[in-house]
Formats: C-alpha cells, sequence, structure tokens
C-alpha cells in the first residue's frame, strides 16, 4: 500500500539522516548538498529532494504524483500519510521527520519543534 511504502521510505531516509539533530543539514544554510545524506527521496514520485525544510514543503505542495482527492489534500507529506490544506501546518508536521527545532532557549541548550513547548519550557525551568 501507499502508506507501507512511504513508511519504508522514511525508514531509508532515517537510516541515511542518522542521530543528527538537524542543526546542520536542516539549518536552512545551503550546504552544497554534496552527498547522499542531503537528499531524501519522495514516496510518490521518487524525485530526490534537498533535506531542507523550505524544499520539502514545496514538495508536498507541488508533486503530481502525490493522491489529492479532494481540496484538504493541497499539501500531502512525502513520508507518511499525512495531509492538510495549510501550508503552515505541514511546515510544523515535517518537523517531525526532519527532527528540526527551531525554537531555541535563550538561558540553554534546550530547542523545541514550536513555540509553544519553548514558552513552557523557560516558564517551568526559568522562572
Amino acid at each position: 500500500s501507499q502508506m507501507d511504502n512511504s513508511q519504508g521510505n522514511f525508514g531509508n531516509w532515517q537510516q541515511m539522516v542518522g542521530d543528527q539533530t538537524g542543526d546542520d543539514v536542516f539549518s536552512g544554510q545551503d550546504t552544497g548538498a554534496q552527498n547522499s545524506q542531503d537528499y531524501t527521496q519522495c514516496a510518490f514520485c521518487k524525485e530526490k529532494i534537498f533535506n531542507e525544510p523550505e524544499y520539502l514543503l514545496g514538495h508536498t505542495l507541488d508533486c503530481q504524483f502525490a493522491p489529492r482527492p479532494n481540496s484538504t489534500y493541497r499539501a500531502v507529506c512525502c513520508f507518511c500519510d499525512y495531509h492538510t490544506l495549510l501550508a503552515t501546518d505541514m511546515r510544523k508536521h515535517i518537523r517531525k521527520h526532519t527532527g528540526e527545532k527551531p525554537y531555541q532557549c535563550h538561558v540553554c541548550s534546550y530547542k523545541s519543534t514550536n513555540n509553544s513547548n519553548l514558552k513552557t519550557h523557560i516558564r517551568i525551568k526559568h522562572s
């Protein structure tokens, strides 16, 4: 099934990326994409996509092979069966796959995938 295939691709992608925190590959800086760890493969079209959140987001919106049975499928995840109408929701969802944590505590080394968790951290640990 498509879901099994997409999970399989994500498993391969996880193996390629390993235990990286995402600080280098997902920093938003152009790393040159010189080896296979800098790319992932779309489960639907098999295209190699640069492992950077904005490239992945763009592909979720543009992939011609992703299933889009109705308008709520505007953005379709390349790794699992998640879909959404809103690009902002897909941007947040992609962080589950990439490990990107763009919200950094100004006091310690804590990082979070979302601002709400960061605010909770600051309130509990630093107030």
